[in-house]
């Protein structure tokens, strides 16, 4: 093997004749093995190139070589020019990867514990989580959703969508909703203070604006729990006039003789024992007066305060 055959078979007679061909054979058969260019080049020639490990062939202008791949990777040496080639291990490319046509990017996928040992830039697919997820140098997260860990939402019907859970103050798994976790911590609970954490629990409850130094809600800490009230207010009532029937009267009335008790202040008419003009001064009987009065004012409603309201489940994003 020569490196160097231009592939011209010379006029020679016996053994000199042999041996040119027998070289010529040999670089064919070999590739043109060499550490160094082959003297002799022509447009697509092959060069085993032994001082990289690289397979290479010479371009149309015959001015250049083209790589076809890594003579040490049998496996996988030329599988990148057929139509659907299979990669196993590692594919390194220094440069850009650019995808064209109207297929898809199919990613790795796998369950949580399925996790690899990460590098900073990783993306999966996350089947325990069903989300995408990337791995940012030191932890795991949800990507290309577009919707913050710890968001949370009314959904209008009675089963969680995909990727969320009901707000309904369970303990769940600190590393399993590792995203979940980071984002909202212990604030709704410790769970059982090591592997677990707790979500939010709005059953049956309203959502209020946290005040955060508003002026409106004022001594509120996030999370908190507020109890129902009704604010301070007064009742009014009108004073009505009162008609009613005295039975006895067994007092005598200041001016219609004897000594009363107590002062009128007006006397309608009496029925019996005497008239407005010339009474009786023992006169009993029913008579009409005006006067001032209270109203009782009875409880009603039900246990609560709330508003005209519809039920839907709250929801977290996870």
């Amino acid at each position: 093997m020569s490196n160097g055959h231009d592939y011209d078979i010379a006029n020679a007679v016996g053994a000199t004749f042999r041996a040119d061909l027998n070289t010529c054979l040999g670089d064919i058969q070999s590739l043109n093995s060499g550490s160094a260019d082959p003297s002799t080049t022509v447009a697509y020639k092959i060069w085993a190139d032994t001082a990289n490990n690289l397979l290479k062939i010479r371009n149309s202008s015959n001015n250049g070589w083209l790589t076809l791949g890594d003579l040490t990777d049998a496996n996988n040496l030329g599988l990148a020019t057929k139509a659907s080639p299979t990669f196993t291990g590692t594919v390194t490319s220094s440069g850009d990867l650019v995808l064209s046509g109207t297929g898809s990017l199919q990613l790795p996928s796998g369950t949580t514990a399925q996790r690899p040992t990460p590098a900073t830039g990783d993306i999966r697919f996350n089947t325990t989580l069903t989300q995408f997820e990337g791995y940012n140098g030191s932890a795991w997260g949800e990507i290309a959703n577009g919707v913050p860990a710890g968001s949370v939402f009314s959904f209008a019907t009675t089963t969680p969508p995909s990727g969320y859970l009901e707000c309904n103050g369970a303990a769940v798994s600190r590393s399993t909703y590792a995203s979940l976790f980071s984002a909202i911590s212990t604030t709704w609970g410790v769970g059982d203070g090591s592997s677990t954490f707790n979500l939010p629990d709005l059953r049956g409850q309203f959502v209020r604006g946290w005040d955060n130094s508003a002026g409106v809600d004022s001594g509120r800490s996030f999370a908190s729990s507020q109890s129902d009230q009704n604010k301070e207010h007064n009742h009014t009532a009108d004073t009505t006039s009162l008609t009613g029937q005295v039975s006895v009267i067994s007092e005598s009335f200041a001016g219609f003789g004897g000594t009363a008790t107590g002062v009128f202040t007006k006397i309608g008419g009496f029925t019996r024992g005497g008239t407005p003009n010339n009474p009786d001064s023992n006169a009993c009987g029913a008579f009409s007066m005006d006067a001032s009065h209270t109203h009782n004012i009875n409880n009603d409603g039900g246990t609560e305060v709330r508003v005209k309201n519809y039920a839907l489940m709250y929801v977290i994003k996870f």
